[in-house]
């Protein structure tokens, strides 16, 4: 940031510590503050100390949510403020609240978003992630098939250590289940991280099947139940997206690239 005025030896002091400290928002605010006194006067010792540290707290926030997106491969960064209530779409009030909330993660509760194609599944879920992300929560979004591409080339070393690297994670995100048969191996594997992540995180799931009819694409199997047993309970949610597709049309959420 550019200097407004020539800083005394004991403001550039100040600054330097904080940098030394790492503290990038106290360093920011304290540029503010020395380069336009004016603006300053009358404000308190304790006023001025709080702007800093606000402003380190929000610049820590704004990192975290960075790394947290750049490690999550969500597709979009689209926000639920972009979604407004429209109860002919399925886009309850209340569902965007506890999707804002994020207290389904906190519970380990699961989603399964469906709908016909075009009726904005994927772009709600990107919302959710990015929504959960935006309060600390580890994301990683996967759309169905390239999971089933990646599983298939790990060997099983391999596989065992991304299981265990995924197990932490605060809420998964599977976008597009059922546009094809799901094999035992990936059935296997996928029973194997919802076991190890049991009662840890979340898992949101979108499809054009509704929540009882996901097992339909899963030959019948003990681990099919299992899994089943793991990923779509009674107790798991359910938003059922309705109407015509957005697709091509002026209504279309297709994301914002502002930073958080």
């Amino acid at each position: 940031m550019k200097e407004k005025t020539v800083l005394l030896p004991e403001q550039r002091e100040l600054i330097a510590l904080a940098q030394r400290l790492e503290l990038d928002g106290v360093v920011d605010e304290l540029y503010e503050q020395f380069g336009s006194p004016e603006m300053y006067t009358d404000m308190t010792f304790e006023d001025k100390l709080k702007r800093c540290l606000e402003s380190h707290e929000e610049h820590v926030a704004h990192k975290r949510f960075n790394k947290l997106f750049r490690n999550s491969r969500v597709r979009k960064r689209i926000y639920l403020k972009q979604f407004a209530p429209d109860p002919s779409r399925g886009f309850e009030s209340t569902m965007l609240l506890k999707l804002k909330d994020c207290d389904y993660i906190n519970k380990g509760i699961n989603i399964v978003i469906s709908g016909a194609s075009g009726t904005g599944k994927t772009a709600l879920a990107c919302a959710a992630a990015v929504e959960a992300m935006s309060k600390g929560y580890s994301v990683m979004f996967y759309r169905f098939n390239d999971f089933m591409t990646m599983v298939n080339s790990k060997d099983g070393p391999s596989f065992i250590r991304f299981r265990d690297r995924v197990k932490n994670i605060n809420l998964i995100v599977f976008d597009d289940w059922g546009l094809s048969k799901i094999p035992d191996n990936i059935v296997c594997a996928l029973n194997e991280i919802a076991e190890c992540r049991y009662g840890i995180g979340s898992t949101i799931i979108t499809s054009q099947l509704g929540k009882n009819s996901l097992k339909k694409v899963i030959d019948p199997s003990p681990i099919r139940d299992a899994l089943a047993d793991r990923l779509m309970r009674d107790s798991d949610m359910e938003i059922t997206l309705k109407g015509a597709s957005w697709r091509g049309t002026s209504e279309e959420i297709k994301g914002e690239q502002n930073d958080y």
